[in-house]
């Protein structure tokens, strides 16, 4: 009866160790939605999760995309303070890809976007986003204030941004996190006003991005 017991109480106990495992054991994948679950760190772009992928009334015809290959960002994050959140990001306008084809014409089109009278890439190589607000909302949604320079061209933006959730990658010990975020800009308002109003003034951009904890 004493060995019953005891066997008893070890499987309860392991049981009960389990249960309370930190989420980090469960495996790769999400483990918790909440935003003050994110540990506090520096965090940089997973760029083999990310995409910034645009969308622009072309004609009225069609709500065409378009997307930037090229990408860099990271963050400053303390759940304590969340408002004080700060996030860079870097992209090559230049890398604006339409997925029109690798032949002749695609590469083409690619090229004429990011030359002149459109992103003229050459001439202003990088594109910033540098956050000065966060503004954290409910549940999982927010807002992130800051100021954008496309063209040479530096305006105020706010991105209405959704926290997907932090967890782990494959390997062990990692701490992964990931955010949707939509914002909408006036191309006009930072000098690329080509055929407009024929191809729409508005470009909706749609962010999807991973971060890996440094």
């Amino acid at each position: 009866m004493a060995r019953f017991l005891s066997r008893k109480l070890a499987y309860g106990a392991l049981a009960a160790a389990l249960l309370t495992a930190p989420a980090a054991l469960a495996g790769p994948g999400v483990s918790s939605t909440k935003p003050a679950d994110l540990p506090a760190g520096h965090y940089v772009l997973d760029r083999t999760h990310a995409s910034v992928v645009g969308r622009i009334t072309h004609m009225g015809f069609s709500h065409y995309q378009f997307r930037f290959t090229k990408v860099e960002a990271s963050f400053d994050y303390d759940p304590k303070a969340p408002q004080d959140a700060k996030i860079k990001v870097a992209i090559d306008p230049a890398s604006i890809d339409t997925a029109t084809g690798a032949d002749e014409f695609g590469l083409k089109f690619n090229k004429e976007l990011a030359g002149d009278g459109w992103l003229e890439a050459s001439k202003f190589p990088t594109a910033t986003f540098v956050s000065t607000k966060v503004e954290p909302g409910a549940g999982q949604a927010g807002k992130v204030y800051g100021d954008l320079t496309l063209h040479g061209v530096t305006k105020p933006v706010v991105l209405d941004v959704t926290f997907n959730g932090v967890g782990s990658s494959f390997v062990p010990g990692s701490v992964k996190t990931g955010f949707s975020a939509v914002t909408q800009i006036k191309r006009s308002d930072f000098g690329v006003s080509k055929y407009v109003p024929l191809i729409a003034d508005e470009v909706t951009l749609n962010i999807e991005v991973e971060f890996d904890k440094k």
